[in-house]
Formats: structure tokens, sequence, C-alpha cells
């Protein structure tokens, strides 16, 4: 009885916070550049059961199964968003199937986001909205005016004179990379320049937020709560009734 109400109890807690991945999902759905999280759960056992396969053991049955324990987890995922024409020469998507970022320096270090809404700061450098400088390959692109091209390759042109091409860095793991806020990545390892991407000017990448997927999503979350809320009840009308049987004789 009592591992019953844990394992209800245990379930509406990642229930919970399933519902909060998926509400900031859909409050950033409107977010250039966004990319959603997405949330796995799965029992002890099961984890446990991975984690020796990969380290090369043989799983052995028979073991003590761990009831009621979940194992939350939550990764970003990289699929790529909608691109958005915007008309604004200032406004960069890259397509490349998700892969690749643009590189920006922040006053916090390195940065690497999808979103492309750039502007040029008083001093003649393309920044991000957060005023992040935007990397070349020669370092912050600095432009003298606002007239300038972008052509696929992501090579920047003033006046018909190349001037640097945005440096766009690709992970070879998603897991080297952490959310910094709601569009900036950090990542430190596993990190290379890469040469297959295509830059659209005048294109802003969404956020790749399926509005209609996340909704459902958010409906069967809050049925499979309301369940494991009734489960809990029973469980705890049922302990109740004993108690009063028990205390009666």
């Amino acid at each position: 009885m009592m591992q019953g109400m844990k394992m209800a109890t245990q379930g509406m807690m990642s229930l919970q916070q399933q519902q909060e991945v998926l509400s900031n999902n859909l409050a950033n759905v409107g977010t250039a550049g966004f990319r959603k999280d997405v949330m796995e759960v799965s029992s002890f056992s099961q984890v446990l059961d991975t984690q020796m396969e990969q380290a090369g053991y043989m799983p052995v049955s028979g073991g003590m199964d761990i009831q009621g324990m979940l194992s939350v987890s939550t990764h970003t995922s990289n699929a790529q968003g909608a691109l958005k024409m915007t008309g604004s020469s200032f406004d960069m998507a890259l397509d490349d199937n998700g892969k690749g970022f643009f590189t920006v320096q922040s006053g916090n270090g390195i940065r690497f986001t999808r979103n492309g809404s750039f502007r040029l700061s008083t001093d003649g450098y393309l920044v991000s909205q957060d005023g992040s400088r935007v990397m070349g390959n020669k370092g912050p692109i600095r432009l003298d005016g606002k007239e300038f091209q972008v052509n696929d390759r992501g090579v920047i042109s003033v006046n018909g004179r190349e001037v640097d091409r945005f440096l766009i860095t690709e992970f070879s793991d998603p897991k080297f990379l952490k959310k910094d806020g709601t569009n900036n990545f950090v990542g430190q390892e596993g990190f290379r320049v890469s040469n297959d991407f295509s830059v659209k000017q005048g294109y802003l990448e969404m956020a790749n937020v399926n509005v209609v997927k996340e909704m459902v999503d958010m409906m069967q979350v809050m049925k499979a709560f309301e369940a494991n809320q009734k489960v809990l009840q029973a469980q705890d009308n049922v302990l109740k009734k004993s108690v009063n049987e028990v205390g009666k004789t």
C-alpha cells in the first residue's frame, strides 16, 4: 500500500516537471533560434541496466528491483527550426540541419547561438541583441556602414570587397552544450569550425517548437497527473480504512 502511494507520488512529481518543460517550450515559440527541451523519464532499473551495458557488464536477472524510483533527464532538441523571411539585411539564418552555431563574444566569454537577429553597434561591430560581438574567422566582425551582403557560404562583402566570413562552430555531441539563458549555449569541448553550412541573409530561424505537438503532450501529461492523483487518493482511503478497522479491534 505504501509502495503504491510512493509510486503515484513519484509519477506526479515527474509529470509536474514535464509540464514545466512543455510550458517553457510554448512560451518561447516566437523566440528566434530557441531550441526546445525534451524530458525523458525512466525507471531506476532501466537506467542501471543501460549504464551496466555501456560499461561492458552483462545484466543479470533476479536482482532486487527498486520500484517507485524514477530517473528524470532533460536534453535539448537540435532539430532545425523553420526559416522566416524578414527582409532585414542584419537577420541571418543557418540552413545546416541544425548542426552549427553562430559564435559570439559576450561579457562572460565565448557563447554559441542559433539566433541570427543581429544589429550594428555604435562602434561599428556586428552584435547580437544582447550586445555580444559576432565572431568571424578574423575575429569580431566590423562593418564600415550598413550596406553589406552575405552569400550562402557566410562570406561578408562591403562594396564588393570581402571583409570576413562568419565563424560557425559545430559540436560532435550535443551533450557538450549547455543552455545559457534563452538563446545562448556554452560549450568548452568537442567543437570544431564548420564549413558545411549555408547562411541565408534576410531570414531568421524560428523556434523548433511544434505548437500542436506540445499542446497534445501537455494534455496527455495533465490526464496522467489526474490518474496518478486518483490512485494516490484511493490508496489513502484504503489506508484510512485499515487504520480505523484496526483501531476498532
